[in-house]
């Protein structure tokens, strides 16, 4: 007869699913920068101020007359996590302007090795082997989609999507630091400064219904949604075991774009992509086995 799960291995899959949920809804960003018609700087300021729009509205219908209190407990961790998010966002759709999907998710899967040496250094986290039998794993499927891609992308672009990465597994360690940080004060405060950064720069009377609409969606998806399911269910597994799940995006990612607007993978996107789909689901479905026993 199977064991009853233990409340700590209950714990990890309800992050672990969590994750996944975040990892789904940021596959959309390159559909949402392949279909909106505004450029860089409004497409960043846009979907700013929706996000900041909606995830302020829910803060402060929740928290009412303690709203401020409640923004000042995520302290110094959560500044430095804001710090981190406002990096993020802004390399990742600069990249996603100068580079193509693929390329741009295929440096982003290079992220769980960034975020395991990072955990390792800062916070002294052991990484397990079955994790880093993935994490090669997963290095071997970057490998050949990079190998099928060289000169096909832009330097620029590639260049800010490192950014993205490093950002992005700095996001991950500081949430595993600090697990009983706040969710919506830092992400309140990223998209605050996101909109300070890029609304000098847009042009908001470009903005028509259509995508006006669409960065509505895309405020909503990436900064409200993706951003609190996220901190939400990586506080609750190692660092490493959040950027692996979150790597799927490797595949997610470019077909969305590849089936909608015909931005088309080579054959060794597509393998290498394969790669790394096995490496993730093998090392979550390992530490599941592992947990039940």
């Amino acid at each position: 007869m199977t064991e009853p799960l233990s409340s700590h291995r209950r714990h990890e899959l309800v992050g672990i699913a969590l994750v996944a949920a975040a990892t789904a809804v940021w596959s959309m960003t390159g559909f949402f920068t392949r279909a909106l018609g505004t450029d860089l700087w409004t497409t960043l300021a846009g979907r700013s101020a929706f996000g900041l729009l909606v995830l302020t509205g829910l803060f402060v219908a929740t928290h009412g007359r303690e709203s401020l209190a409640a923004f000042r407990s995520m302290g110094r961790w959560g500044v430095a996590h804001a710090a981190a998010s406002v990096v993020c966002a802004l390399t990742t759709i600069s990249s996603l302007y100068n580079t193509s999907v693929a390329n741009n998710a295929v440096i982003g899967a290079t992220t769980p090795f960034a975020a395991a040496a990072m955990a390792w250094f800062f916070l002294g986290e052991r990484v397990p082997s079955r994790t880093l039998l993935a994490g090669a794993g997963a290095l071997v499927g970057v490998g050949v989609v990079v190998s099928g891609s060289l000169g096909g992308g832009h330097l620029l672009g590639d260049l800010l999507a490192v950014g993205m990465m490093l950002s992005f597994a700095g996001m991950v360690v500081i949430s595993r630091a600090r697990p009983t940080m706040p969710v919506a004060p830092p992400n309140i405060l990223a998209v605050a400064i996101n909109l300070a950064i890029t609304a000098p720069l847009a042009d908001f009377a470009s903005i028509g219904p259509r995508d006006g609409g669409l960065l509505a969606a895309f405020g909503f998806s990436n900064f409200v949604l993706a951003g609190m399911l996220f901190l939400a269910g990586s506080r609750r597994i190692p660092a490493a075991d959040s950027t692996l799940i979150v790597a799927l995006d490797i595949v997610f990612g470019p077909a969305l774009v590849w089936a909608v607007f015909g931005e088309a993978p080579t054959t060794a996107g597509l393998f290498g992509g394969a790669i790394v789909f096995v490496a993730v689901v093998a090392n979550v479905l390992a530490g599941a086995d592992r947990g039940a026993r």
